[in-house]
């Protein structure tokens, strides 16, 4: 199979579209062209319409006219499925809360998402705890690991943000990436953190206070009673996510770690790109300290898919 262009992907899926997380990342695609046709799908049809109705209005609003947005399954396979499906999440306590009805709904979902994607389609999964899920799909149903990758570019963008305020600085002078799980197995990379590309000389306690606000965005978040996980950043997310992987560029995904020396072989985040349209996941230059939080966190990951039934 050829390199993938920048016009890759011209048709995708999502599947659990009417949901926050789902329609976010429709809403993203749709407004911002990226693709020739999408295809909403969810239990709540009423919800897909509505969202589709919606979507196209905005598109007029703005001068879009792709992709077209059809509600439903595609007839044939696409490019790229976008798996939001999730219980309703009521954030209390950590995202592995939500691991065993979570696998339940992607086992009764295995056979649509193979189906839409084919022999060549890439899987781009949402759920949480996306990283754990991620390895038990190809562990225990079969997904090939090279066609599965999952989102993880929240944790970054908050690591950065916490950067930010710390230092006293725009977040977009900010260079920083959390690797590993998604949840308190994150990783964050202090070692390569660059403001306005230059190292950083972090003042005393600066290091403490940024990881305390890192680790404790679940906790706060939780403490809003939301009723819902955070989305608009998610869909963005796959938005940008989808961008640069299409461009040849290299983004944080919940990628496979297979032939990565030193690691678990599992999936958590990781630099990722695209080579001849499958994602290859790389490992950054890290300290001493960092590696061995990583293989610590890919331990876990692997250790819970393998004991999920």
């Amino acid at each position: 199979m050829s390199a993938r262009t920048p016009s890759w992907p011209q048709r995708i899926s999502i599947i659990g579209a009417a949901g926050l997380v789902g329609s976010s990342a429709a809403a993203s695609l749709a407004t911002q062209g990226i693709g020739q046709e999408l295809y909403l799908q969810d239990r709540r049809d009423n919800l897909v319409e509505a969202h589709r109705i919606d979507l196209s209005d905005a598109q007029a609003v703005l001068g879009v006219d792709r992709p077209r947005i059809l509600a439903g399954s595609p007839d044939q396979p696409v490019d790229l499925v976008v798996v939001a499906a999730s219980l309703p999440e009521t954030p209390d306590g950590d995202r592995r809360d939500f691991l065993a009805a979570n696998a339940q709904l992607l086992a009764s979902l295995a056979e649509q998402i193979r189906r839409e994607a084919g022999d060549e389609g890439l899987v781009l999964l949402l759920t949480n705890p996306v990283d754990i899920l991620a390895d038990w799909l190809h562990r225990h149903h079969g997904f090939a690991a090279e066609r599965l990758i999952g989102y993880a570019l929240n944790d970054s963008a908050r690591f950065r943000r916490a950067i930010a305020r710390e230092l006293g600085t725009e977040v977009t002078s900010v260079t920083a990436s959390v690797l590993g799980e998604h949840g308190k197995g994150q990783v964050p990379v202090f070692s390569s953190v660059r403001v306005d590309g230059q190292p950083v000389a972090w003042p005393d306690g600066a290091v403490d206070r940024v990881r305390a606000d890192v680790d404790g965005w679940f906790e706060r978040w939780s403490r809003l009673k939301p009723g819902r996980s955070s989305g608009w950043a998610s869909g963005a997310g796959v938005m940008h996510l989808i961008r640069s992987l299409a461009a040849g560029g290299q983004v944080i995904t919940t990628a496979s770690t297979s032939g990565i020396d030193g690691l678990p072989e599992t999936f958590m985040a990781l630099p990722t790109h695209l080579v001849e349209g499958r994602p290859r996941a790389v490992l950054p230059e890290l300290s001493q300290q960092e590696f061995s939080a990583l293989q610590e966190a890919g331990e876990s990951i692997r250790h819970t898919a393998l004991t999920l039934n």
